[in-house]
């Protein structure tokens, strides 16, 4: 049997004591788990990344567990123990910790962030540098304008455009909506309003957008961001915070990037707003 080195604290809860699984998919360092309703997806990696009902796992252990499985093998959950076909993943006494936003440790440095970003420049899913956010005239970027409007037309205008918009497991339009949810709990601008419908769309709609992007979306929508991605409201010195944002962009092909790109144009458009009041 193996044992899990960490989980997300929310795997703690009844739904993941007991129950029939599947893999959905399996890749190098991650596999993703999605339960019968297709409601939840739980990942498994041999990464130290702390992700939302994500599982860390020694890499040699991935690598016994992962080769023997492929997409739709049937799995079972028993008291927090994991049964793939041949081995056993115990998450019963893991090291765990919370994945969700905490306001009272909100220290965001405007400064120090935007001094940072200045300085990047690679390339994002909608081909334009990262450091040219605030001044962009792309589609995407405009779209996340809209999402920042108090309009409510505006708000779903820039949901359509954004939502399953790009290629890969995580399309550039959700990383960057994930982005934009953040920079709300940062700037303290929650819209119930937005989220309760971009929830209600996710929930309703299936085929939107990606089963794991989806799952990323809905996490955000609860709150509930990666480690790496929650470090970046510590109090930070300059160097760190150069450290944490290098850490984001190495998150997937570009989607560190998007999400910067999102919660960077969202930071700036909430900061024009308040300087408006």
């Amino acid at each position: 049997m193996f044992f899990a080195k960490w989980i997300d604290q929310a795997l703690l809860g009844q739904e993941f004591v007991n129950g029939r699984w599947h893999v959905h998919s399996v890749f190098k360092q991650s596999l993703n788990l999605q339960d019968q309703s297709k409601q939840q997806l739980l990942m498994i990696t041999a990464q130290e990344l702390h992700f939302p009902k994500g599982i860390v796992v020694a890499p040699t252990d991935y690598l016994l567990m992962a080769k023997e499985l492929s997409a739709e093998t049937v799995i079972m959950i028993q008291q927090r123990v994991i049964h793939f076909p041949k081995h056993s993943l115990s998450f019963q006494e893991s090291v765990h910790s919370d994945t969700h936003w905490q306001a009272e440790a909100n220290a965001f440095d405007p400064q120090a962030f935007w001094s940072t970003l200045d300085l990047i420049t690679k390339m994002t899913g909608y081909h334009e540098m990262l450091n040219q956010v605030t001044s962009s005239q792309q589609s995407f970027c405009l779209a996340i304008d809209q999402l920042c409007d108090l309009s409510f037309r505006r708000q779903r205008q820039g949901v359509s455009y954004l939502l399953g918009r790009g290629i890969g497991l995580t399309p550039t339009g959700d990383d960057m909506l994930v982005g934009h949810l953040f920079a709300r709990l940062v700037m303290d601008r929650k819209d119930l309003r937005l989220t309760t419908y971009l929830d209600r769309k996710l929930k309703s709609l299936h085929d939107l957008t990606t089963d794991v992007s989806r799952h990323y979306l809905i996490n955000a929508l609860e709150e509930s961001f990666n480690q790496t991605t929650l470090s970046l409201v510590e109090s930070l010195t300059r160097e760190e915070y150069q450290s944490v944002i290098k850490r984001i962009l190495e998150l997937g092909h570009t989607s560190g990037a998007d999400f910067l790109a999102g919660f960077a144009r969202s930071i700036h458009c909430f900061q024009q707003k308040r300087n408006e009041e």
